[in-house]
C-alpha cells in the first residue's frame, strides 16, 4: 500500500469492477433473458443474485455445474447468486446465456 503505484493500480481495479457491474447490469436489462428471472439490486462488481422466476435454484445450480461448468450458490429456492469479479467483462454474457440455458434445461425437465 506503500507503492507509489497503489492509487493508480487501485484506480484501474475499481474501473474494470464497475466496467463489469455495468456490463452486467446492461446484460439483464436486455429482455434477453424473457421473463425467467428478476435480479436483486447491486452495485459492486463482485456477485449479485437473480431471482428465478420459473425453476429451482438448487436444480439450476446443479445444471450449470454439471452441464455448463459454471458454479454458483443456491439461496433458497428462488435465490441463484453469481460471482462474476473473474469474469472478463467480454465473457460475462456468455455467462449469462449459459445460465439462462440452464434454466431452460431444467423447466423442459420438469415440464416433460
Amino acid at each position: 500500500m506503500k507503492s507509489p503505484e497503489f492509487a493508480k493500480q487501485k484506480e484501474e481495479k475499481f474501473t474494470i469492477m464497475k466496467n463489469r457491474a455495468n456490463k452486467v447490469k446492461q446484460l439483464l436489462d436486455s429482455g434477453k433473458y424473457g421473463n425467467e428471472w428478476t435480479y436483486y439490486p447491486f452495485n459492486s462488481g463482485y456477485f449479485m443474485c437473480l431471482k428465478l422466476l420459473t425453476t429451482d435454484a438448487e436444480a439450476v445450480r446443479l445444471r450449470l455445474l454439471d452441464a455448463y461448468g459454471v458454479g454458483t450458490i443456491a439461496l433458497g429456492s428462488t435465490d441463484l447468486r453469481v460471482a462474476f469479479s473473474c469474469i472478463e467483462e467480454p465473457q460475462l454474457e456468455d455467462l449469462f446465456d449459459r445460465i439462462h440455458q440452464a434454466v431452460l434445461d431444467v423447466k423442459a425437465t420438469v415440464n416433460s
